[in-house]
């Protein structure tokens, strides 16, 4: 049974982000990283058995050649962000990127700084998009991709200069 990262629980889909943050991991690892993570104490056998229905679902891929058993994502994770994302985009507004990226823009909880870093995306994606690229229909169909890997390399610029 092949799943998609949209059909993960919420505490599988944490246990995804632990495994990201590790890179791999035992059991009794995964469970102290998500109780640093997230300020809850799962049991062993909890952190057992959701690894277990995940790997049936096989959004972890499990090496069985050493005791304990070492765990790690079968997704990367700007990949599972991407899809998780279009599909939010495509519930809550229709598809509408525009309408996502102005919402946020317009939100008053943004700090000067994200906002700063939202411009940055815009003009790095204004410089390197070609005038005849552009979407002419105005509809936003087909920015998520280009719009969503100027935001990975600029996040992770971002995340570079904060080392």
């Amino acid at each position: 049974m092949t799943t998609s990262p949209l059909d993960l629980t919420p505490a599988e889909f944490k246990l995804i982000k632990v495994l990201w943050a590790l890179k791999r991991g035992t059991v009794a690892e995964i469970r102290d990283r998500h109780h640093r993570m997230y300020g809850s104490d799962l049991a062993y056998t909890t952190v057992m058995t959701l690894l277990g229905r995940m790997a049936t679902k096989r959004a972890v891929k499990v090496d069985k050649s050493r005791q304990p058993y070492v765990y790690r994502s079968a997704y990367r994770r700007e990949s599972v962000l991407r899809e998780r994302l279009r599909h939010f985009v495509d519930t809550v507004f229709d598809g509408k990127v525009d309408s996502l990226v102005l919402h946020l823009v317009e939100d008053e909880s943004l700090s000067l700084e994200a906002l700063r870093r939202i411009e940055r995306v815009i003009e790095a994606r204004d410089e390197s998009v070609p005038d005849d690229v552009d979407d002419e229909a105005g509809d936003g169909a087909g920015e998520d991709v280009r719009a969503g890997d100027q935001a990975d390399r600029a996040r992770d610029d971002d995340e570079e200069g904060a080392r």
